[in-house]
């Protein structure tokens, strides 16, 4: 018996947009088909979210059309679209923290509810539909990240969506978290309800799309069966270049102690000890709020201690400030790049020399020609794809921001270099970029302390590894010679001695 065809509830054909120097999307092609959840790959800048934000009403199409679930959609906006069937969960999730979770899913439309009491009845019973218990008079500001992203779903569902788009959604996940969120798509995608996944981590587009799209400067390069590809296949379609492996070989040169933490305390932190040595990369691994964070910042004078002692090279060092930090030769690349480490309405160029005032100043006047030859020289060595050193940070793909923060403070050659969640948000090949910077500036004799929620990530950038829970260090590796699951063990406090290698 012949196998049914799947209808097309989404269509789009030669779709195209500009914005001011750059060609986002180029005649873009893509068919979803009903019940299905469709993965869509690239690097950053490759024309992913300008699609969506089309779909989604943010942005209007220049030419090509888009067809949903039988209907021609012209100009739309974001309410209109999700009227219409189709969401989008956005990588910052879009919910107001000070109202209720009932609130939040039927903003706008409590009259409909028939009222407050209608409305939290109504939300119960949706959240109970994809298995949730919250709550729906808690306070979303009370949520977890996971929680706030089945209200995101929840409140598209509200609109009897038909397709959700989702950006992005595990990037700040635990993995447990992270299960919760694979059960829900595979329920929706039992209702008929499709998905657009959009990631940068590769092993969720294998576990659960049924089909990929690959996307690469604007255009389509590829859509087809995900268990048509392999792995290197899509890397080097994504790339434009072949990448025979995700992470360049760990450097080979530790030698004596660079750093000494000792006896570091705050109100999370308790009795941290470690050392960093001189061409070292050491990894932090725990879960979101085990500590890693929380240590770097309070190394990098960025929170309040009850006591620490630091020696840099055997000699003590008072570092109460992020300054005190810059002038002992560290740097710290923020978790949050957005909110911690960018000033978004500021230009590439400011952004990039905003640590190096002392080289752009002469008797307390800025120096233009040296604070653009500082960009510039930047942007060339860290490969920045901006139209110009002017344009301003935020409209930069996450990829290209992340190198803005680096760049900032490769120019003042940090001896160590904290990197907190630094490839968050961002495709394979710009990754491989950061992960050879890593190992380049161990190799100079620097030293690097890499914070990854991505396990595979620590392990085969490190050349050791600290597991952190609930505010203390709880073992030490070398990566090399055991098993994930011994590390996480330690990551999750399992066990009651430290287990070193």
């Amino acid at each position: 018996m012949e196998k049914k065809k799947q209808e097309v509830i989404l269509s789009i054909k030669d779709v195209s947009k500009s914005f001011p120097g750059v060609k986002a999307l180029d005649q873009v092609s893509i068919d979803v088909l009903r019940g299905t959840v469709h993965g869509v790959v690239g690097e950053n800048g490759a024309g992913k979210s300008t699609l969506m934000k089309i779909l989604s009403g943010v942005f209007q199409k220049e030419s090509g059309t888009v067809i949903f679930d039988g209907e021609t959609i012209k100009n739309t906006s974001p309410i209109q679209s999700m009227k219409s069937g189709l969401s989008i969960i956005y990588q910052e999730l879009n919910l107001v923290n000070t109202m209720s979770v009932g609130e939040n899913i039927y903003l706008g439309r409590f009259r409909e509810m028939d009222g407050m009491r209608g409305t939290h009845t109504k939300a119960k019973e949706l959240l109970e539909s994809i298995g949730c218990t919250i709550d729906t008079y808690k306070l979303v500001s009370e949520l977890s990240v996971s929680e706030k992203q089945m209200v995101e779903i929840t409140k598209a569902l509200s609109f009897d969506s038909k397709l959700i788009i989702m950006d992005e959604p595990s990037s700040s996940l635990t993995a447990d978290e992270m299960k919760e969120l694979v059960n829900i798509i595979h329920h929706l995608k039992e209702q008929g309800i499709s998905i657009i996944y959009i990631s940068h981590k590769l092993d969720e587009i294998f576990d659960f799309c049924d089909i990929v799209t690959v996307m690469r400067d604007g255009h389509v390069i590829d859509t087809k069966p995900t268990s048509a590809f392999t792995r290197s296949d899509m890397i080097a379609k994504m790339v434009g270049r072949t990448i025979e492996n995700e992470y360049p070989e760990r450097p080979h040169c530790v030698g004596e102690t660079l750093l000494e933490v000792r006896s570091l305390n705050t109100n999370k932190l308790h009795d941290i000890s470690f050392e960093l040595k001189k061409g070292e990369i050491l990894g932090l691994v725990g879960l979101v709020g085990a500590g890693r964070t929380e240590i770097v910042r309070a190394i990098f004078g960025a929170d309040k201690v009850k006591g620490q002692q630091l020696f840099i090279d055997g000699k003590l060092v008072k570092i109460n400030k992020p300054i005190d930090a810059k002038n002992a030769g560290m740097a710290l690349v923020p978790e949050d790049r957005k909110l911690q480490g960018l000033v978004l309405p500021f230009s590439v160029e400011a952004n990039i020399s905003m640590a190096s005032f002392e080289k752009m100043t002469k008797f307390g006047f800025l120096k233009r020609s040296t604070e653009k030859e500082i960009a510039e020289r930047q942007v060339k060595a860290l490969g920045v794809k901006t139209p110009s050193i002017k344009t301003k940070v935020k409209s930069l793909s996450g990829g290209n921001q992340q190198k803005c923060i680096v760049g900032r403070w490769l120019e003042n050659n940090p001896r160590i270099l904290i990197l907190d969640e630094p490839t968050r948000g961002i495709d394979v090949g710009a990754k491989y970029e950061i992960y050879v910077l890593m190992k380049q500036i161990a190799e100079s004799g620097g030293s690097v302390i890499l914070i990854s929620s991505e396990l595979p990530e620590v392990l085969n950038m490190s050349n050791r590894v600290l597991t952190i829970n609930e505010g203390r260090i709880t073992g030490e590796f070398n990566p090399q010679a055991v098993t994930p699951d011994q590390i996480m063990e330690k990551a999750l406090g399992l066990g009651k001695e430290e287990l070193k290698s």
